[in-house]
């Protein structure tokens, strides 16, 4: 009612990938791209619960203008680029090196609470290589890498030197780097014996799979994926 009545949106047609994850998105007015909305669920197949709560309970204040606004911490900031670009599109654009460079040098990130919220929820080794391939780039660009803990560095899967330019985007590779980040996922998951996350989670394959076919058959997978 927020989105719809005080920005005069109107909800898009939701997929059932939107369904599962617990999003719906909105065309605003004046917006070229859609406002997405996370309800309760975090996740391409709305998988973390207690890591959604953390948004609320953690969120911060922040001034712009004279006008202040709740937003994200900073290890919130990081989870959810990460959720983003490891573990749903796969790719990384410049302004996510950018925004999530300046997170990392603000000296607000705490790397020790980043690691036991992901450590649970079992997305620390995608959390880690993020932050490292965000460190490499920037290392390539202007000279030095990022101050990252030692910590991070041991745990991250790959480096920047794995994410290259294709089609206007910095590609993560889906096999063998993106695969291996859900298999763990997956695998602890079902170690801590949370059997709503596993189940969601081991229906990923069967939606990306009917995604491929009706993006085959159709030219788009906007109704699965």
């Amino acid at each position: 009612e927020v989105v719809t009545g005080k920005f005069n949106a109107h909800i898009e047609p939701r997929s059932w990938g939107d369904r599962l994850a617990h999003k719906w998105n909105f065309a605003v007015p004046g917006l070229k791209e859609s406002v997405e909305i996370h309800v309760q669920r975090l996740g391409q197949m709305g998988e973390h619960i207690a890591m959604a709560r953390r948004f609320v309970t953690r969120r911060v204040l922040k001034v712009v203008e004279d006008k202040t606004y709740y937003i994200p911490a900073p290890e919130e900031r990081i989870i959810v680029a990460t959720l983003q670009r490891m573990y749903r599109h796969f790719y990384f654009r410049v302004c996510d090196i950018v925004n999530s460079a300046a997170i990392i040098e603000s000296g607000e990130l705490n790397f020790d609470e980043l690691k036991r919220a992901t450590e649970a929820a079992g997305i620390w080794p995608g959390i880690a290589t993020y932050m490292t391939v965000v460190s490499d780039h920037i290392k390539r660009f202007r000279g030095t890498p990022l101050g990252l803990p030692n910590f991070v560095l041991a745990a991250a899967r790959f480096g920047g030197n794995e994410v290259r330019p294709r089609a206007r985007f910095l590609r993560v590779p889906l096999l063998p780097h993106g695969a291996a980040l859900y298999t763990y996922q997956v695998t602890q998951a079902a170690a801590r014996g949370d059997v709503p996350a596993t189940f969601r989670l081991s229906l990923l394959p069967y939606l990306a799979s009917a995604a491929a076919v009706a993006y085959k058959v159709t030219g788009s997978d906007k109704g699965v994926w």
